[in-house]
């Protein structure tokens, strides 16, 4: 980052990751060209989990390139006497693996009813179990992390 001065520690980069939990994941599709796709996403350890369909073209494009830069956004709110913006926000870059197993596939989607929905976990088996086949997990490993704030 070019403006340390403006960098967030490790922790707040992370506990904005863990908070939000919403990101726009970038990538490199098989023509070369940028894409960017937003995506819910859980969490565990080093690594964020994103699900979403089995096929097209951000499917295509991991396959290709299995590298991501996931810009996620926190605070963000126009100061108009100051002429800016107070934000926060963070970048997480790295490798990306396509899951399909069923037993992965199955906790994973589980953190996420945990996470989102957690009243609702009985609801929520029965619709994993219905879209286990529909779907593939993104696991991208949290290889770079920077936080930035402005204001």
């Amino acid at each position: 980052m070019r403006r340390q001065d403006l960098a967030l520690s490790a922790e707040e980069s992370l506990a904005i990751v863990d908070q939000v939990q919403f990101a726009v994941l970038s990538l490199v599709d098989e023509a070369g060209r940028p894409y960017s796709v937003p995506l819910d996403y859980v969490r565990r350890g080093p690594a964020l989990y994103f699900h979403g369909a089995r096929e097209g073209r951000k499917v295509r494009a991991m396959r290709k390139t299995p590298w991501g830069c996931a810009v996620i956004i926190g605070e963000n709110e126009i100061i108009p006497a100051k002429l800016g913006r107070q934000y926060k926000t963070v970048i997480v870059e790295g490798a990306i693996e396509l899951i399909d197993d069923p037993a992965e596939k199955r906790q994973v989607m589980t953190w996420v009813v945990e996470r989102k929905s957690p009243d609702y976990m009985e609801l929520g088996q029965k619709v994993i179990e219905k879209m286990l086949d529909r779907v593939l997990v993104y696991k991208m490993s949290m290889e770079v992390v920077s936080g930035k704030h402005g204001l």
